[in-house]
């Protein structure tokens, strides 16, 4: 049996760290790669009604011309990896994503984020170790 392997992109140095991670355990044990990318952040949450579907739309489009770019990136090396962009939270929809789909093995980038923003927002990997029901890696 084939072990699916959730990723979670952010656009961010450490998650394309966490996206090589698992592009190569995915290689490793004949796995599927899962690729997940949530749009979100306090701008949106904070903007008004009528700025706030531009704002998602933007952030959605960046988001899947970075996803495309490293999906290009594993052509031939796995089996088709499955992109999932998403809209809400970053630990729900990894968390939610990752039991839907009953995946063996979630790998995440750990970035450094200031104390304001850690008491504010917390830490994804941090919440994802705490609440997956599955293997968890967090790449630095």
């Amino acid at each position: 049996m084939s072990k699916k392997i959730l990723v979670g992109i952010d656009g961010s140095p450490q998650g394309d760290k966490a996206f090589a991670f698992a592009l190569d355990l995915a290689r490793q044990a004949g796995g599927r790669l899962h690729c997940c990318a949530v749009v979100y952040g306090a701008e949106i949450e904070m903007a008004e009604a009528s700025e706030r579907e531009p704002l998602v739309e933007r952030r959605r489009q960046r988001v899947n011309k970075h996803l495309q770019a490293l999906l290009e990136s594993t052509s031939g090396q796995v089996s088709t990896p499955v992109a999932h962009v998403l809209e809400g939270h970053p630990v729900e929809q990894l968390l939610e994503l990752a039991e839907r789909e009953k995946v063996d093995h979630i790998v995440v980038g750990h970035r450094s984020k200031g104390l304001f923003e850690r008491l504010l927002m917390g830490s994804v990997a941090k919440r994802v170790v705490d609440f997956a029901r599955c293997t968890v890696t967090v790449v630095r």
